[in-house]
Formats: structure tokens, C-alpha cells, sequence
């Protein structure tokens, strides 16, 4: 018996999941969990549950409990496909429009409470860089004074080639 691993979609192409449906023959059952994670979108999964029924094999979903030998389960899994594609649409439509959204407040200058700007906040604040500059500016190594302030010796380095100024070179 081949099993599908729960942590992992069948819509991310797991082998597992690609195993089960290649070795499942006419007469088979493939029961599944939930119908909402069976595809990337409703046509990939109708497409996945009519190739498996021209084989013979039968469908049936535990939670919804519908069995796709019927045209009320058939039915009920092209509704319940359809509504998880758009359900998906949604979530991406909002996300843009959120980052849109921030972006714009961030150019305006009017970002929310307690942010200075949008993305993941930097490892290195303003008074643990002027320390790794003053650590550094007497001598200490990169290496040294990341150990000190207890931060990687790659985030120390990022962080002090990102507040340098450029150096002017002289040519001869």
C-alpha cells in the first residue's frame, strides 16, 4: 500500500502522491482526506479524477464524504474544486493589493505604528551598528566584534557595506 504523506499536498507533485495514482488499477479505491488539496486548480483536479475514472479506479473523499461514482459526488467535487481555485485567486488578489498598499505608505512616508519600512526587519539596528562601527573603527575584526554582539560574521559584514560610504579612489 502506498501512502501519501499528510504534511505534503498532492498538488505540489509529491512522488508519493504520483506513486499512488500510478499503481492504482481498475476496481481500485482512492480515498482521499479532503478534495480542496487535490490539485493546483479545478480543471488540473477534474482532469486528475476523470483520467482515474476512465482507468476504473473510484473516487471517494472522507471529509465531504461523496463518492464520484454518483453525479451528485462528481458534482459536488467540481463545486468544491471551483471554489478552492477562487478561494486561492482571492488570497493572491489581496496580498497584491496589501503590498500595493504598503508600498504606497511606505513612499508617502506614512507607514503604520512602529515601522520605519516594509520587508523583514533588519537584523541590525541603528545603536548595534554604531557599536560594531566603533568595535571595528579600534581595530577588532569583523569576526571578533560580530562575536561580541552576538550576530553572524555575514550579517556583520552586510550590515557595515551597507552603511559605508563609498570610498573615492585616486587614480595616479
Amino acid at each position: 500500500m502506498t501512502r501519501c504523506s499528510p504534511r505534503k499536498s498532492p498538488a505540489s507533485g509529491g512522488a508519493a502522491f504520483t506513486r499512488a495514482l500510478a499503481t492504482l488499477q481498475a476496481g481500485d479505491t482512492l480515498v482521499f482526506w479532503k478534495s480542496d488539496r487535490w490539485g493546483r486548480s479545478a480543471a488540473h483536479v477534474l482532469t486528475t479524477v476523470g483520467e482515474l475514472r476512465d482507468r476504473g479506479v473510484r473516487v471517494k473523499s472522507l471529509t465531504e464524504n461523496f463518492d464520484l461514482d454518483t453525479k451528485e459526488g462528481r458534482f459536488m467535487s467540481a463545486v468544491l474544486a471551483a471554489a478552492a481555485e477562487y478561494e486561492l485567486e482571492l488570497r493572491a488578489e489581496r496580498q497584491a493589493e496589501g503590498i500595493a498598499a504598503a508600498r504606497r505608505r511606505q513612499a508617502e512616508g506614512n507607514m503604520l505604528p512602529g515601522k520605519q519600512r516594509i520587508g523583514r526587519p533588519r537584523a541590525v539596528g541603528p545603536a548595534q551598528l554604531h557599536e560594531l562601527q566603533r568595535i571595528t573603527g579600534e581595530g577588532t575584526t569583523v569576526t571578533q566584534a560580530a562575536r561580541i554582539l552576538k550576530i553572524s560574521r555575514s550579517t556583520a559584514y552586510a550590515a557595515l557595506g551597507e552603511h559605508e560610504p563609498a570610498l573615492a579612489t585616486e587614480c595616479d
